[in-house]
């Protein structure tokens, strides 16, 4: 069964993910920390507050940039995870990185599946079944070779990261009244998580 944490901002989250935890069976301490999506950011604060709270925590992290990483590797190391996490940054060029290594399938199966799963940000939207509703946030131009904007399908809901948070509010304003009647969105701050145990969804 599906076991989900998504949150925007990981490192402002931290009590919520150990209780999170502690609801799951989960005794692995080494995370696959999926860094891709902020490759083509130039603020990336965000995901060393990630890093550095995880560590604290006790996790062993094994790096992975899927844009980086040959196709057999970004396999090899995807199959063998029990906690992935993948860190924010810009979804579209995230989600390209994933097609261009053919990795979308895998991973739809090790999140409903065979692992646990942490999605910050990006790492919570390519969730969705398709990720055009978050153009206005992210920019698309940063993934020219993306054919189109199906994603993972893994959850039938469209998160909405970084709720009137800066210096987001204006774009996910937009996003909101834009598809709040067309499409199933779940808006979150940047304290907030939506989180998957066993069927049981719940945002606090």
């Amino acid at each position: 069964m599906a076991k989900i944490f998504i949150t925007s901002y990981l490192a402002g989250t931290q009590q919520k993910l150990l209780e999170f935890m502690s609801k799951t069976d989960n005794v692995q301490d080494q995370i696959l920390f999926i860094t891709t999506a902020a490759n083509v950011e130039s603020y990336t604060k965000y995901m060393a507050d990630g890093i550095k709270m995880l560590q604290n925590l006790g996790y062993k992290l094994d790096f992975l940039d899927i844009a980086a990483k040959n196709e057999l590797t970004c396999y090899q190391k995807i199959e063998a995870a029990k906690i992935i996490c993948v860190a924010g940054g810009n979804t579209f060029y995230l989600l390209q990185a994933i097609k261009q290594k053919s990795l979308l399938t895998l991973l739809r199966h090790k999140i409903l599946k065979d692992c646990l799963y942490i999605g910050e940000s990006a790492g919570g939207i390519i969730l969705s079944k398709n990720i055009r509703y978050c153009e206005t946030m992210d920019d698309k131009s940063l993934a020219p070779d993306l054919e189109n904007d199906a994603s993972l399908n893994v959850i039938d809901f469209f998160p909405l990261p970084h709720y009137i948070e800066k210096p987001f509010i204006e774009p996910v304003k937009e996003i909101f009244e834009v598809y709040k009647c067309q499409i199933n969105l779940v808006p979150i701050d940047n304290k907030q998580v939506i989180t998957i145990l066993n069927d049981d969804i719940k945002i606090y």
